[in-house]
């Protein structure tokens, strides 16, 4: 009778353990559909809930494509949830794309991020910010997390490289290129905060910071190289009077 009862429980655990590892995303999603945030659209979505893949994840008006993950299950007797990350397309230009390692805190509720990699858009960037000058530019936007860890209102720790090795900008007689941009990015009282490298033929020298509620203000100078057209030596004297190095003021 023992030797019954034994396998019976031998057969069960193995049972629930198949059934657990074998589970499919997509039902995961409906159980987990309550407690989603509404605003989050999740397209077709196949495989595991431990490897899978959505075609499309979209929310507050940015998409995803192609996301991909892969979940260290057996990490979870640790009291973390581990996954590595991959989504869109490096070669189309239009996709978001990127990885990362990703790591969840159950008993915490703390996000740590590693060998994180983002690609985005020039123009996808400017829409999301207001900018003191119209400006029309596009180019490629890389973002590289060495770590990230979770905090309020955004970060705990950060550090990492935002940079565009390539910015055109329209002007009134044609497209002209700037060169590259780009800056550090580091965590200070729970914000993020943005260190643009001097080097640069704009000349901007400025910090930038992203503080809650998606404030976002921007401090510093800019004096455009003289190789650069008169279409923005002429913009920027709208920015204020120049200092006597002859940088305009850039606040917003």
């Amino acid at each position: 009778m023992k030797k019954i009862i034994m396998l019976s429980a031998v057969f069960l655990v193995s049972f629930i353990v198949f059934c657990i590892i074998k589970l499919p995303a997509v039902i995961a999603l409906d159980i987990a559909k309550p407690y989603l945030p509404k605003q989050l659209e999740i397209g077709q979505t196949v495989g595991t809930v431990w490897e899978g893949q959505m075609m499309q994840v979209r929310f507050e008006g940015e998409q995803l494509n192609n996301v991909r993950w892969d979940i260290a299950g057996w990490q979870l007797f640790t009291g973390k949830l581990n996954a590595n990350i991959k989504f869109g397309n490096a070669r189309e230009r239009s996709d978001i794309s990127g990885y990362a390692d990703i790591s969840y805190g159950l008993f915490n509720n703390k996000v740590k991020v590693t060998d994180g990699l983002v690609r985005s858009t020039v123009e996808r960037a400017m829409g999301r910010i207001q900018l003191p000058l119209p400006v029309t530019a596009k180019g490629r936007v890389i973002l590289e997390l060495e770590e990230y860890g979770s905090g309020a209102p955004y970060c705990e720790s950060l550090k990492g490289e935002i940079a565009s090795p390539n910015i055109d900008v329209q002007g009134l007689n044609g497209w002209f290129n700037i060169g590259p941009l780009g800056g550090k990015l580091s965590c200070k009282s729970g914000d993020i905060a943005i260190l643009i490298d001097p080097d640069n033929t704009l000349g901007l020298e400025a910090d930038a910071t992203l503080k809650a509620n998606f404030d976002f203000s921007v401090a510093g100078y800019v004096k455009p190289d003289a190789s650069l057209p008169k279409d923005v030596h002429d913009a920027v004297k709208f920015l204020g009077r120049p200092d006597n190095q002859g940088r305009y003021p850039l606040n917003f």
